[in-house]
């Protein structure tokens, strides 16, 4: 597929795909014979996953480690599995310490009103 359509499908800009791309964080695109990228289906997997990665949190580099693991099926993925249950562990202890944050905040609130 072209890039165009790469774009369209994974909500990303050309840039950012290309960009992608130069750091290694998708496989570069081999060319058409008039010059244009021809992306396979993996391209948007993996760009897929970028985005929802990057969207829970995750750095780009704690996303590239994570990459040869996408072509395996999840059970075949045990330290992938592990690093998204410390995520998740990470943003479960965060809302704790913003809940306790608004408690003491509603409780100004109806101290001072």
């Amino acid at each position: 597929m072209l890039i165009a359509e790469l774009e369209r499908q994974s909500g990303l800009s050309r840039d950012t795909i290309r960009y992608y791309e130069r750091i290694g964080l998708l496989e570069p695109a081999p060319r058409r014979s008039n010059g244009y990228r021809d992306y396979d289906a993996h391209s948007l997997v993996v760009l897929n996953f970028i985005r929802a990665a990057q969207e829970i949190g995750f750095s780009l580099d704690e996303i590239r480690v994570a990459l040869p693991n996408l072509r395996q099926p999840p059970k075949n993925c045990p330290n992938l599995l592990a690093a998204l249950a410390d995520k998740r562990a990470k943003i479960l202890a965060q809302i704790a310490v913003e809940t306790a944050r608004l408690d003491r905040l509603e409780r100004l609130l109806q101290r001072f009103q």
